[in-house]
């Protein structure tokens, strides 16, 4: 039985993963993953951890992130303040633990570019960030960007998400991933500069890649309805966004990596999204385009 501690459980996403491993699927009455269990949980909100005993299938609450030491084999950080992170994450990556840390990875480029030069020299497996980056329909768009590429047909696109810059959860770097991951996903990591202008609340952000540019509407109070539009030669092509899968599908993948001792992804795509943050957050203070 490998098992699992979580971090964080003031987040509703730490009831959402705890559930996903501990009970058994509606449909099926059998647990998705038989030999994996969320056995410990630590607040630092008392209520809600105690609340993962009651309705997830948790063992045991701890008084302190250091009792976990012993008693499992792989944590779940998923605070809501990605300025919380690294802290809590980085005891377990010092031991060489399996991590997933949830959005956002960091509210912090230094932390999360530390997060990864330790669990490198540790040989710590990571992963996490947004869970909307693997939705089947941002795959579906992924597919035909790179194939329009290919061809040379690809010519823009558009993509739109919540986030909300006064956010009490660290501000932009809250939800700001959610767009940034699924926009890294589908139109690639190599973006070579961003500008952004703020209105009311909203923000435009222009990515610059090598023969095109994406437009991504990071919109205030919209919810979490999400699409896309990709401009091409030979006809365009639109897409409204399901998430309504992708926490399975982010467990499945942390529990992968578990098994086999191997990441989903590099290390540096998980600080590419915070990079993004971190230079739309200049552009907006500035005015100015920032090299990537």
């Amino acid at each position: 039985m490998y098992r699992i501690g979580i971090i964080g459980t003031e987040n509703s996403h730490a009831m959402a993963f705890s559930k996903i491993i501990n009970l058994p699927n509606t449909k099926t009455g059998k647990l998705l993953f038989p030999d994996v269990k969320v056995v410990g949980a630590y607040g630092p909100d008392k209520d809600s951890a105690n609340a993962l005993v009651n309705e997830a299938g948790v063992d045991f609450v701890l008084v302190c992130p250091e009792d976990f030491h012993g008693k499992v084999d792989a944590m779940l950080i998923t605070n809501r303040k990605g300025s919380l992170h690294s802290r809590y994450a980085m005891p377990f990556i010092k031991k060489g633990m399996p991590v997933f840390i949830d959005k956002p990875f960091t509210s912090s480029l230094e932390e999360a570019e530390n997060l990864i030069k330790i669990a490198k020299e540790k040989g710590a497996k990571l992963c996490g960030g947004s869970s909307c980056r693997l939705a089947y329909d941002v795959l579906m768009l992924q597919n035909s960007v790179r194939n329009l590429k290919a061809s040379g047909n690809m010519v823009s696109g558009s993509m739109n998400f919540s986030a909300d810059p006064e956010s009490e959860y660290d501000e932009f770097y809250f939800y700001a991933s959610h767009l940034t991951e699924m926009a890294l996903t589908v139109f690639g990591y190599d973006v070579r500069s961003v500008t952004t202008m703020q209105n009311n609340g909203s923000r435009i952000s222009i990515w610059r890649y090598d023969g095109y540019d994406v437009s991504l509407h990071f919109t205030k109070e919209t919810g979490i309805d999400s699409s896309a539009i990709i401009y091409a030669k030979n006809g365009n092509i639109m897409r409204n966004i399901d998430i309504s899968m992708v926490y399975e599908h982010e467990m499945a993948r942390f529990i992968n990596m578990i098994k086999t001792n191997e990441m989903p992804e590099s290390y540096e795509n998980l600080v590419a999204p915070i990079r993004l943050i971190a230079a739309i957050e200049e552009s907006v203070k500035t005015g100015m385009e920032v090299k990537i």
